[in-house]
């Protein structure tokens, strides 16, 4: 999990990982269990991360896979459903845009 001193952001995150696994939960769903407007978590995230709600919920999504593909013991497929994405393929491009590796890359670095 990410550190954060912000203890606004330990929230957010905190419920992106308790969500992780559904694949709906998203923005709207962000508002809710932190109890903000949409303009109000925009402009904090911004401010925080300088991302978007969808794109913080994304880099969180992105940062518990790569500990699961750190862990060793899923396959990409299965590290990607579990985090949230219903599209391996679609995984593995937001994994190298964010990371700037594949996350098999990253897998054979590991097994290394």
């Amino acid at each position: 999990m990410p550190i954060f001193e912000d203890a606004f952001l330990v929230k957010a995150t905190q419920l992106i990982i308790d969500h992780l696994s559904d694949p709906e939960f998203d923005v709207e769903d962000l508002e809710k269990g932190l109890d903000m407007s949409k303009m109000q978590l925009y402009r904090k995230l911004k401010n925080l991360t300088s991302l978007a709600g969808n794109e913080f919920i994304r880099s969180i999504r992105l940062q518990q896979a790569k500990v699961l593909l750190e862990a060793g013991s899923l396959n990409i497929s299965e590290v990607a459903y579990q985090v949230g994405f219903n599209d391996p393929a679609y995984f593995t491009r937001a994994f190298k845009k964010q990371y700037g590796r594949t996350p098999k890359s990253l897998i054979n670095h590991e097994k290394n």
